[in-house]
């Protein structure tokens, strides 16, 4: 068996339960080989049908593409000895059960096998990394990275360093979680429950609250999130809804109009920091009536189905306001460079050195050279022995080798370039690329990414230059 990907190494999942088996389907839909490893073999055996369901949950909704999901599928495999589980891999995901001597006997035995460069991930919602790194040889690469549950579909992931992880590890699995599709948030320091479930948490206080004084029943207190604020929570964080709800004052006018409204609701909501003691039976009998007898997996169903079709609905809404920014058009600013209607249309020169270099991967810096309405120009340089991870986007690029060695890897093979060619990738192809003794890549794209904004400054045109320009020929 071959791995997906030459420049993509393998991941490690340990524990086949819930939660390893959705990571296993996240990885595999990106391409990765997948090694699930459980200390029991038939329990890793018998999840696998589950994995599979996922990626092609994932595949069927647009989610993932089927190129790297068939071949991340080929490669997924059980095992029961975490040496074999291990052996060449990028990256250990624990998810075993919340025991802090089980999950710190894990990463003991992975910190023993796994190559020294590999990260070690904890997938735990409220046990320290530090406390599970404590006295590892390897403690330094070792990280939480939390998931929101399903991670196959949640893209949130928390990534949290212990007091002995290096900043190097953070920035590796930052960068590593977001080529298999995540959104990592970063904390700058160990916390119990890391950001989304403390915030979870006090919600959900105040929820069992409003249903143990009898406000409102629990079906009430779920539709009154489900259809409210949870709908605009998942297209944006509570500052930034915030700060739209301060009108043309932004969030000081919020804070100033509203300001003393949500004081006396903070005066008012619940405070207490252990369950009452009737909250289990108050809230059972509650879903009892709310949910009228429907099983789990056809809540699971509904819930999946709702965020597939809501991811889906959100890269849309992102791309039609990109493409409004992109045009000037919507009432939405234009990006840097983009056609103004109210003047000429006129070339963008760009100094060579005017462009910011942002690293995108380790070894890896990215330069946006020039962006127009339509078009953008994108300079990345490799050093020695670096890569440019696999991905994906909806557009179709063309690049340039202008120096050095580069090699194009896909799912499908890998192709060498030399200096003075150029190539085209197809849109939602997956593709990278990799460099022996370093490289400059020069890359067209059309339409332009947001994510490769802001534009450097342009030079202003001579007087020849800009008479040339809006002139009529002959």
């Amino acid at each position: 068996m071959t791995s997906p990907d030459k420049g993509a190494r393998p991941v490690a999942v340990v524990g086949a339960g819930l939660t390893g088996t959705s990571w296993a389907a996240l990885f595999a839909a990106h391409g990765r080989e997948v090694r699930l490893y459980d200390r029991d073999g038939d329990r890793a055996r018998a999840a696998l049908p589950r994995v599979r369901q996922a990626v092609e949950f994932l595949v069927s909704h647009d989610l993932a593409p089927e190129s790297l999901a068939r071949v991340g599928l080929e490669a997924l495999r059980a095992v029961s000895d975490m040496a074999a589980a291990v052996v060449g891999v990028a990256l250990v995901q624990e998810a075993v059960a919340e025991d802090l001597a089980v999950k710190r006997a894990v990463f003991a035995e992975a910190d023993a096998a796994a190559p020294p460069d590999a990260i070690l991930a904890t997938s735990s919602s409220g046990l320290s990394i530090t406390e599970i790194q404590e006295g590892l040889p390897g403690a330094a690469r070792c990280v939480a990275a939390h998931p929101y549950n399903p991670p196959h579909l949640i893209p949130l992931v928390e990534i949290a360093p212990g007091t002995a992880t290096s900043p190097e590890t953070v920035e590796k699995a930052r960068v590593f979680y977001e080529s298999v599709g995540k959104d990592p948030v970063v904390l700058a320091r160990d916390l119990p429950g890391y950001l989304s479930n403390r915030m979870s948490a006090a919600l959900w206080r105040e929820a069992v609250e409003l249903v143990l004084s009898g406000v409102a029943s629990v079906a009430d207190v779920d539709r009154a999130i489900a259809s409210g604020p949870g709908l605009r929570w998942a297209a944006m964080g509570p500052h930034t809804l915030y700060h739209l709800g301060g009108g043309d004052g932004g969030m000081r006018g919020h804070i100033e109009h509203l300001g003393h409204v949500k004081e006396g609701m903070l005066r008012d909501i619940a405070t207490w920091t252990e369950f009452p003691a009737d909250t289990v039976d108050v809230l059972e009998a509650g879903l009892a009536d709310a949910l009228a007898g429907r099983s789990a997996a056809s809540l699971e169903r509904e819930r999946d189905e709702a965020l597939a079709g809501f991811l889906m609905a959100r890269a849309a809404a992102a791309s039609s306001a990109g493409e409004a920014a992109a045009t000037g058009s919507g009432g939405k600013a234009a990006l840097p460079g983009a056609a103004d209607n109210q003047v000429p249309l006129l070339p963008m020169v760009v100094q060579s050195a005017a462009g910011v270099a942002v690293e995108v991967a380790p070894g890896v810096t990215r330069t946006t050279l020039a962006t127009g309405s339509r078009t953008m120009l994108v300079r990345f340089e490799l050093e020695p022995g670096t890569a440019i991870p696999l991905h994906a986007h909806p557009h179709e690029q063309t690049g340039h080798l202008v120096s050095g060695d580069a090699e194009l890897v896909g799912a499908e093979g890998s192709w060498p370039v030399q200096p003075g060619d150029s190539w085209s990738i197809p849109g939602d192809t997956p593709h990278g690329a990799r460099s022996v003794e370093g490289a400059v890549i020069v890359e067209a794209f059309s339409p332009p990414r947001d994510d490769y904004l802001p534009a450097p400054p342009s030079v202003a045109p001579s007087s020849s230059t800009s008479a040339a320009s809006t002139e009529p020929p002959g």
